[in-house]
């Protein structure tokens, strides 16, 4: 019967290798110290060393395991061996033998950094203090290696945190800034101090500024239901301008001995923001452009089918006008429907023509602004509307297109509406200077809203619903444009003087 053979290993493989530097003189204590250590299972390369030359020669050309030093060596003892291994810098388990040596002077040797000491007489106990001093070398060699990892990591970390695009904080649950980078700084333009200064719930997430869906996430949050929060602000740089950021939050894991605490990262996205806010505006002038050429294309097609109808009645209202048993009273309100019906086919011509340059020149500003108050006198009168007119002569003489008797029907029609319901005063004024003449109407109405002041002259844009166009205010502008001049206005909505002024300039040209 063959037994199987056993997985032998060589001893020499199974035994533990061990570089020792021995302080000793004597050649017999030395071998018996390797003989000790071999018994114990370790491969031994050793050297011993007599004199401090000898040591330091060892130490800068060998790299050993452990320092093992006979006490009373005669000129270079244990204590000197000692001093040598500390000033080279190099950690290395150092253990006194022996044959006498006194408590209080082991203990002395001790404090100054021998790891132990053994008696020759007593060497059994020279293993044990071997192997744990090895292995609090090597714990300490593991920290050290630890600690240079960990400094590695920092000065990393410190450098990213640092030199990051974004802004980035850790922040404590109460709003404190723990860790504040360069980035989150600037952004805010505010300086180390002025930040400590302010909670970052007060500067980043005030709670009057949430809504209640913000306000459920943040708890969601704060309670590890979701991983982290990102939102959109405006914020307030320190000089004044707007800057647009993403916050994105989430709650750091904290270690063992430390608390729960916040990380912020904060993006400036205003040049993304402006950006989309463009492209929108681009976006929102092709629409307009695409619904103004479909209004002129309606247009054209209205013009075209009530240019019969009003040649039709322009015939009518002249047959009437110059019929000879016409009575007297009929007369002024026939001549008024031939001006109305020339004023309807002027707007006609006028909107079929608004790109195809001017419609000449020839009026007089006040002329033109007797005429549609005229018009206008009876809806302000059912209005409760009052019409105060201050109109300068012109000292200039210069004439205007009749196309500017559509701004001023628009602009005053516009006054009136205002003012329906409530009454009011509507004041017209017209002065000349050496080089324009300008023109105010001013009505006590309740205001234009400082949001619609910014889109007030553009096409569609309209506060009246289902009633309005949106185009009246726009082609209005544009009209004064034609003549070279221009059109702005002055709103308040406070109760106490609340009301629009419309100021129209026209340059002076003879």
């Amino acid at each position: 019967m063959t037994l199987p053979q056993p997985n032998l290993v060589p001893l020499a493989e199974q035994r533990r290798r061990l570089r020792v530097l021995i302080v000793e003189d004597y050649e017999p204590d030395a071998l018996l110290l390797r003989r000790h250590l071999h018994r114990a299972g370790y491969e031994i390369e050793m050297r011993c060393i007599e004199t401090r030359a000898q040591m330091h020669e060892a130490l800068r050309s060998g790299s050993w395991d452990v320092v093992i030093a006979d006490y009373t060596l005669p000129g270079f003892g244990a204590r000197d061996a000692l001093a040598l291994l500390q000033a080279s810098g190099i950690d290395l388990p150092f253990i006194i033998v022996s044959g006498t040596i006194s408590e209080e002077t082991a203990v002395s040797a001790m404090r100054a950094g021998a790891h132990d000491y053994v008696l020759k007489d007593n060497l059994e106990r020279l293993v044990p203090a071997i192997e744990r001093e090895l292995a609090d070398a090597e714990a300490r060699r593991e920290k050290l290696r630890t600690a240079a990892a960990l400094k590695t990591l920092e000065t990393r970390f410190s450098a990213t945190f640092n030199q990051a695009a974004v802004g980035m904080a850790h922040i404590s649950l109460d709003g404190r800034w723990i860790l504040v980078n360069q980035r989150l700084r600037d952004i805010l333009g505010l300086t180390a101090e002025e930040l400590e200064s302010i909670s970052f719930y007060d500067l980043l997430l005030p709670a009057s500024d949430r809504d209640e869906d913000e306000e459920i996430v943040f708890e969601d949050l704060l309670s590890r239901r979701i991983p982290s929060l990102r939102v959109e602000k405006c914020l307030r740089h320190k000089d004044g301008h707007a800057v647009d950021v993403q916050l994105t939050i989430s709650v750091l894991q904290p270690d063992p001995n430390e608390t729960e605490s916040l990380s912020l990262v904060i993006e400036d996205i205003s040049a993304r923001k402006a950006d989309a806010r463009e492209r929108a505006d681009l976006v929102k002038r092709l629409i307009n452009s695409e619904r103004l050429a479909s209004a002129g294309r309606m247009a054209n097609t209205l013009a075209h089918e009530i240019n019969n109808p009003l040649e039709a009645l322009t015939n009518v209202l002249y047959l009437l006008q110059t019929h000879p048993e016409l009575p007297l009273d009929l007369q002024e309100l026939v001549n008024m429907g031939a001006r109305e019906l020339d004023r309807v086919g002027h707007i006609t011509r006028t909107t079929l023509s608004f790109y195809r340059g001017n419609s000449g020149r020839g009026h007089l500003v006040n002329k033109l602004i007797g005429e549609v108050v005229q018009i206008f006198a009876s809806r302000a009168e059912g209005a409760q509307v009052q019409i105060i007119t201050d109109l300068r002569p012109s000292a200039s003489g210069t004439t205007f297109p009749l196309s500017l008797r559509q701004v001023f029907a628009n602009l005053i029609g516009n006054a009136i509406e205002a003012m329906s319901g409530t009454g009011g005063t509507l004041t017209i004024r017209s002065r000349e200077t050496a080089t324009c003449a300008i023109v105010t109407i001013a009505d006590t109405g309740p205001g234009i809203a400082q949001a619609h002041i910014s889109q007030i002259f553009e096409p569609f844009f309209t506060t009246k619903g289902e009633r309005g166009t949106g185009l009246g205010l726009w082609v209005t502008r544009g009209i004064v444009a034609e003549s070279g001049g221009t059109l702005t206005l002055r709103s308040s909505t406070d109760p106490t003087h609340c009301g629009t002024t419309m100021r129209i300039t026209l340059p002076l040209k003879g």
